[in-house]
């Protein structure tokens, strides 16, 4: 998804896609456009003030919301590989599936329960603050706070992925079916059923008179329909793949990259003229040190290519993805998303019998379409 590093909230790498700047503007024109009739008598500069702390208090609960989520899978022993704002709240990637029913449950669950306790003491503020005396202008605030966030929480657990309330009835069709891919599926097939009936409700607020909240639950539902395809065309992919192993993809006995050679002479003498964008690299003893790819290459500036050995620009082999011929795939693709590359070596009783590369993730892609005429819509490599 991209977007702007804000640094790292307990352990967690956090990010603000661009389109947060512009839901941070609507929520200040909302909530500007709302307190002249809720707080009346202040200023145009009070209100749009006002809107503006409020918008970005919003901001930090959709926040906290998701970092909830990614404390929730730390427990349960998920990586997470960092938190994103953006257009339609947050989103939390994580590196893995819980490794139970009751586990997934309370990852997806504890998002939409943090925006509603937000909610509740944003209404608790607000009142206590009325009784108090407090600024009206600032009680406005809050009672806005207090609705936005209960809101969300409820729209978050209507039951379709990729809503939380979608990974909520996963967790309970996986308990009562037993198969966590079947129980996905359920769930997106009802994610588009969902986004349908949003779709309609949309329309219906359009014509009724509400034209800008019409249009936005259309854009979310549209959002949610497509992500929702996207989720069981990934499933079905992980349920067709979940008996191929590592040996029946990898690229057998690759070429291997000296390691003493410089980058001018590796390329000369090895890239021109071949297919591949990765090698392993090796000593003087035959040992494997490390991965090379082109990527690697480029970011060596030409004018330093005939001074710098192959060894020192590639990936040392404690960084570098490996795995066994016997292996499930589907494990080794868990390890390169977690480790966001699409390249492992594959040794056998220590030796290098291997490499997966993403032309070969591609190529089983290519395969399974041919074999099931069901395109996929994500490719696992990169």
């Amino acid at each position: 998804m991209g977007g702007v590093p804000l640094g790292r909230i307990a352990g967690f790498s956090v990010r603000a896609n661009w389109s947060v700047f512009v839901i941070l503007l609507l929520f200040t024109w909302s909530l500007a456009s709302t307190l002249p009739n809720a707080a009346p008598g202040y200023s145009i500069a009070a209100y749009w003030l006002a809107g503006t702390c409020g918008a970005l208090v919003l901001l930090s609960s959709l926040l906290a919301h998701e970092l909830t989520h990614a404390v929730f899978a730390r427990r349960a022993g998920v990586g997470v590989l960092d938190v994103t704002l953006w257009l339609f709240g947050g989103v939390t990637r994580l590196a893995g599936e819980a490794s139970t029913p009751k586990a997934a449950l309370r990852i997806a669950a504890s998002g939409p329960l943090t925006s509603m306790i937000l909610g509740v003491a944003f209404a608790t503020a607000a009142y206590a603050l009325r009784v108090a005396g407090g600024p009206h202008i600032v009680v406005g605030v809050g009672w806005w706070l207090a609705g936005v966030n209960l809101l969300l929480s409820m729209f978050n657990l209507l039951p379709g992925a990729p809503l939380d309330g979608g990974r909520v009835l996963k967790a309970i069709l996986w308990q009562r079916c037993g198969d966590p891919i079947r129980a996905g599926i359920g769930a997106a097939r009802a994610g588009r059923v969902l986004a349908v009936i949003l779709i309609g409700l949309g329309l219906v607020a359009s014509l009724a008179g509400a034209p800008v909240g019409g249009v936005w639950l259309v854009l979310v539902a549209w959002f949610i329909y497509g992500a929702s395809l996207d989720e069981e065309a990934q499933l079905n992919a992980q349920q067709a793949i979940a008996d191929v192993c590592v040996r029946d993809v990898m690229t057998a006995y690759p070429n291997i990259a000296p390691s003493d050679v410089t980058i001018e002479d590796f390329i000369q003498r090895y890239l021109l003229g071949d297919r591949h964008s990765a090698y392993p690299v090796a000593d003087g003893h035959g040992e494997i040190i490390g991965l090379i790819t082109l990527a690697e290459l480029r970011r060596v500036a030409p004018g330093r290519r005939g001074v710098t050995l192959v060894r020192d620009a590639a990936t040392p082999m404690p960084q570098v993805v490996t795995a066994e011929p016997a292996e499930k795939l589907t494990g080794l693709l868990e390890r390169l998303r977690t480790r966001g590359t699409s390249r492992a070596l594959i040794f056998d009783t220590g030796q290098l019998v291997g490499i997966v590369t993403a032309s070969d993730l591609n190529r089983l892609i290519d395969v399974y379409q041919l074999a099931t005429n069901r395109p996929l819509r994500h490719s696992p490599a990169r």
